[in-house]
């Protein structure tokens, strides 16, 4: 019998323990915190990626799961019953959006793990794994820059192609034809080039300053900017 209140009064204090929460400034705190943390996602993701990979909206929307896991994780910790229901909730939720970059993956769990050290006040915690997580990002992302993948069109007449090849060839990165359409009258020659920041400006001259060129375009594939 005495087992049995032992145990009715450590539920019922433990319930009371719960349903207390957290003090307005404790709140209010995890959430300033969570915005700080925040910044530093956001400088960088957009630090991390080629102007022509970054994309504006993403970011935005990690900063906004940071903010929005603090919310639900204050909601929670004062609120057993709605921690219960705010799992059943996210049992049900499926994601379908399509990831181009592994690297979005780690950045969405680092969002999630931002919200939850600032709401359980893990401050230390989450600003060490933060400038740390930083620091590789960006050093990481500069190394695998080296360049942009870009498509070269160049649509022409009466032209020396082997002018065109050479053009291309001295330019500093790489290069692989990816079609040659040869008529006639005219030419269409696409290639798919890495070249440093820059370059590729003075590719588009260099070959504007042949006989025979029409026009040069230079497409980014597979990218979305924002």
């Amino acid at each position: 019998m005495n087992q049995l209140m032992n145990l009715n009064g450590d539920i019922n204090s433990f319930m009371q323990m719960v349903q207390q929460g957290q003090s307005n400034g404790t709140v209010i705190t995890s959430l300033l915190f969570s915005m700080g943390l925040s910044a530093i996602l956001y400088f960088t993701y957009k630090h991390s990626y080629t102007s022509l990979n970054y994309n504006k909206r993403f970011n935005i929307t990690l900063m906004m799961i940071a903010f929005i896991s603090t919310i639900l994780m204050d909601l929670i910790q004062s609120n057993l019953a709605l921690s219960l229901g705010m799992l059943g909730s996210l049992s049900i939720v499926r994601f379908r959006t399509n990831i181009k970059d592994s690297r979005d993956i780690g950045f969405i769990f680092w969002s999630m793990a931002i919200g939850i050290s600032s709401s359980v006040g893990g401050y230390f915690i989450g600003i060490v794994g933060s400038v740390i997580m930083a620091i590789f990002m960006i050093t990481t992302s500069k190394n695998l820059r080296g360049g942009d993948l870009l498509l070269l069109v160049i649509r022409g007449e009466n032209t020396d192609i082997n002018l065109i090849e050479k053009i291309i060839n001295e330019a500093k990165g790489s290069n692989k034809i990816k079609a040659k359409n040869i008529l006639a009258d005219s030419f269409e020659l696409v290639y798919e080039i890495k070249v440093a920041q820059d370059e590729d400006n003075k590719i588009i001259n260099k070959l504007l300053s042949l006989e025979g060129i029409d026009s040069v375009n230079i497409l980014a594939p597979n990218t979305e900017v924002v």
